[in-house]
């Protein structure tokens, strides 16, 4: 049975303020990146997200992430480079805690007691309590606080079967003293109406919780599926700059803060500063390889580049915004040539001068298709190339194999005595 909005639920659309904002930019960015990234990189990129405002940062899940996260914390506690009450979290699932438990022994004690770890997957092995283990041990080497993620595989209405899980887990968590929780829509298939039952519920039914939902945009929903959420009762939300995620990504952060100034929406009592989170979102393109994405709502490159030669219909409606107008063949009427020069000074003798207004159009007209136009075309065919060849050499699967077979073959590796392994593995079909 699909589970129904709580009697009596009303949303909140404006004029509210969310605990935190849970930028996932580092850790889902670094876990997409084809080829990794560099810790300088990353360090600056965290230190540009801090002061665009952003407070609650998920460093990472690897094996290395440890070390870079002593080198973080030394930026913000040593070099005071990132503002004091920026919060970083450290992300493990429960079937990597044991080496990640292990690999954070390198940062000191009274850098864990400041960090929050996110425990994920903790339905796994719930009958071995393996959740329970896990976070005795990390409280046991000194991390200060945690929050836990409940994965899920939603369908498009939450049924009762699904309910009770989620709640079962939050339960788990509240035994442990975990009062944040992340509901994950972990393949992107949750829709909007269903987020909002789901969250209406849950807040009712969990006083004391503070929830956010980790929302991917598979299907195109992921900045609805958050916003949501927090309409109808999530105290914190999520996403990326630039709507870096894993997959397609997760809800996009600088459209998050354009529409919460526009609601009075504030996060921590602040109200984020789209401008300077949209900067961040292009310095996270660098810092990951991705190629940007010129038309991406609010950070991208020519959202606000638009044509002056048609009916601009934001224009017609006398919407003021910050706009770089151009003209392509399309555009090129000889009325908007005419108020283009007269707006730019020249005297009416020429703009009301059709033969004078109609050359000038034909000039335009004629670089535009025959000397911009063709050159552009060979450009963006070659880094069409490019961009293949770039995009197509990463590390897969079958190079584990041929790895581990390259490793079976040195003798500086590999005793003599097994090189017989090493001729049988070649026989192993990829």
């Amino acid at each position: 049975m699909a589970l129904q909005l709580p009697a009596g639920h009303e949303p909140r659309y404006s004029d509210f303020d969310l605990v935190g904002l849970s930028d996932e930019t580092i850790r889902e960015g670094g876990e997409r990146a084809l080829f990794g990234a560099d810790d300088d990189r990353k360090l600056a990129l965290i230190e540009a997200l801090a002061n665009a405002g952003i407070r609650d940062i998920d460093l990472g899940s690897g094996l290395t992430e440890p070390q870079f996260l002593r080198r973080v914390l030394d930026a913000q506690l040593l070099l005071h480079r990132i503002p004091a009450d920026t919060r970083f979290v450290f992300n493990l699932t429960l079937k990597t805690w044991e080496p990640l438990s292990e690999a954070l022994k390198v940062v000191p004690k009274d850098y864990l007691a400041r960090i929050q770890v996110s425990l994920g997957m903790i339905e796994y092995q719930q009958e071995n309590k393996l959740l329970e283990r896990a976070h005795e041990k990390l409280a046991g080497i000194g991390v200060g606080s945690f929050r836990a993620s409940i994965l899920n595989a939603f369908s498009h209405e939450i049924d009762d079967e699904r309910y009770t899980f989620i709640n079962e887990q939050i339960e788990r968590a509240r035994s442990l003293g975990i009062d944040l929780v992340r509901i994950n829509d972990s393949i992107g298939t949750l829709l909007p109406h269903a987020t909002a039952v789901l969250a209406a519920n849950l807040v009712r039914d969990n006083p004391g919780m503070t929830f956010y939902l980790h929302s991917h945009d598979d299907i195109g929903l992921g900045l609805a599926n958050s916003l949501t959420s927090v309409f109808h009762g999530f105290a914190m939300v999520e996403g990326g700059v630039a709507g870096f995620g894993n997959r397609a990504g997760l809800a996009n952060v600088e459209v998050l803060s354009h529409i919460f100034a526009e609601r009075g929406i504030t996060v921590g009592g602040r109200t984020l500063d789209a401008k300077k989170i949209s900067a961040v979102a292009h310095l996270a393109e660098e810092t990951f390889m991705a190629l940007p994405n010129v038309y991406r709502p609010i950070s991208g490159l020519l959202t606000r580049t638009e044509n002056a030669g048609i009916v601009n219909v934001p224009d017609y409606l006398g919407v003021t915004r910050e706009v770089e107008y151009f003209l392509n063949p399309i555009g090129i009427f000889p009325a908007t040539i005419g108020q283009i020069l007269a707006n730019a000074g020249l005297p009416e003798e020429y703009t009301a001068d059709e033969v004078f207004v109609g050359a000038v159009a034909e000039r335009l007209k004629n670089r535009l298709e025959n000397e911009i136009y063709p050159e552009k075309r060979a450009r963006f065919q070659e880094l069409l190339r490019q961009i293949h060849e770039f995009y197509a050499d990463f590390v897969r699967l079958e190079d584990v194999q041929k790895t581990a077979l390259q490793v079976l073959q040195d003798p500086s590796v590999v005793p003599v005595e097994h090189a017989g392994r090493a001729k049988a593995a070649e026989t192993v079909p990829s």
